[in-house]
This record gives C-alpha cells, structure tokens and sequence, in this order.
C-alpha cells in the first residue's frame, strides 16, 4: 500500500530564498515558492484500516514548511561560509560575497548546500521526529519541488527503525525529480 499527499494540493508549501555557492546563476540570492510532499508505504494493520492518518502527517508536514516559510536559508556545512552575530542581524560571509541580514529573517541549516536534494533530506528527517508511524510503515518519501514539476526526493526505509524518538537512520536514498535549468 502507498499513502499520497501531494504539498500543492494539501498547501503543504513555503517560499524561502537561498544561494547555491559557486554555482554561475544559483550562486547569486534568489528564491523559489516550494511544495513538499511525501509517500509512505507499508502494509495497513489494525482496525482503523489506515496505514497513516492523512491528518497527522499534514499537520507535520505543515509545521516544516512553517519552520522555512519567508526565511532566507544558509547552509553552515561549508568551508567558505561564516556567520558572525553583530546585535540583532548576523553578517554572513559566502565565499566573496557578504550579506548582513536580520536574525530572525535567517535559517542556518545543517547542510552542505540548499538544493532541493538536500532539503529533500533534511525535510525527511524533521517529518519523522514530529510522527509517530506504525511498525507497519516500512517506508517514507519526501519530495521537495521548487516549482511545479521540478524537485528530488528523498527515501527512508524503516525497517527496524522507529520514528518520533530520534529515528537513525537504516538506508537512505535521493533521487533527483524533473532535469531542470537554472534551478
């Protein structure tokens, strides 16, 4: 059995603004309206005959894309960017360009770069801390479209893996969705 729920349709979405460091476009601020949507497959167990509730997930799914929602993303795995707090704003430094941007208008993110791959990633593992799944989830998907029709997914087999509790993760995978031009 496969669960569904599809971020355009269901207004699991945000709008956030990133830089791809070194890329010759992307390496400049810009921004994208997102959607996320995830799959979920396993076997239906039980006697409420679901395999998840679609409520719950919406609601984390939501609460994720609240969390991104009109925030400039930067991400902090990288050499060549530094951050300092200066008052209420943090100057940012990416390779030969510096910024300086209110606090709270900023999410540092715990990645090499904000691609639609690794948000991917990072999504899927905020989704399955908020959710309680049931063992007979044997896996979760996370797509992340930067645009209709364009985005990367990423997968989280579960077997032998529990989620809500700090899940580790078994086996990991990203794919990419649609060929793109300029991101």
């Amino acid at each position: 059995m496969e669960l569904v729920i599809d971020g355009w349709a269901v207004g699991a979405r945000f709008s956030s603004c990133h830089i791809i460091p070194g890329h010759p476009k992307c390496g400049r601020l810009h921004g994208h309206s997102y959607a996320a949507s995830a799959k979920f497959r396993g076997e239906v167990a039980g006697p409420d005959g679901m395999l998840i509730d679609f409520h719950d997930a919406k609601r984390a799914m939501r609460e994720v894309c609240e969390a991104l929602d009109h925030r400039v993303l930067i991400p902090m795995e990288r050499e060549d960017v530094t951050v300092l707090v200066v008052g209420d704003n943090l100057d940012i430094r990416i390779q030969d360009k510096a910024y300086s941007l209110p606090k709270d208008d900023v999410l540092l993110m715990p990645l090499p770069a904000v691609t639609a791959e690794r948000l991917s990633e990072w999504f899927l593992g905020e989704l399955l801390r908020r959710l309680q799944l049931p063992p007979s989830v044997t896996s979760a998907s996370v797509g992340i479209e930067e645009g209709q029709g364009q985005g990367a997914w990423a997968t989280l087999e579960l077997v032998g893996v529990r989620t809500g509790l700090g899940a580790t993760r078994a086996a990991k995978r990203s794919e990419r969705g649609s060929a793109r031009k300029g991101r």
